[in-house]
């Protein structure tokens, strides 16, 4: 996945802006003061708003895949309970608790992706 951020452009990534209360060139007769970024709040990172639809389309894209494989574990088990494969159930019941773990977290960051395009 990409990085979804990037170097501030107003403060170069430092965070505050340096600001001449004198408006003068002359050095000795400058007042300096720093001045938290507006466009960054201070972080020195500013979000790519562009780029999170798709990011967004990538992860419903592997969300999908992470059900369909679910939905076949899920198949394997009932048939291998059919079967009298206990043991081999179990395996493919522990593969499908991380499976749901993985979905899960992939719907968080899904929200958390949401929440910044807002």
């Amino acid at each position: 996945m990409k990085n979804l951020f990037k170097e501030c452009p107003e403060c170069d990534g430092s965070g505050y802006v340096t600001i001449d209360l004198n408006d003068t060139e002359i050095p000795y007769e400058q007042n300096p003061v720093d001045y938290d970024c507006m466009l960054c709040d201070g972080k020195g990172e500013v979000v790519m708003k562009d780029e999170i639809p798709y990011i967004i389309e990538d992860l419903n894209d592997m969300i999908q895949g992470m059900q369909d494989r679910m939905r076949i574990i899920s198949e394997t088990i009932m048939y291998c309970k059919k079967g009298l494969l206990p043991e081999l159930a179990e395996k493919y019941l522990y593969r499908l608790d991380t499976c749901a773990r993985g979905l899960g977290r992939l719907n968080i960051y899904k929200n958390k992706l949401l929440k910044l395009a807002e």
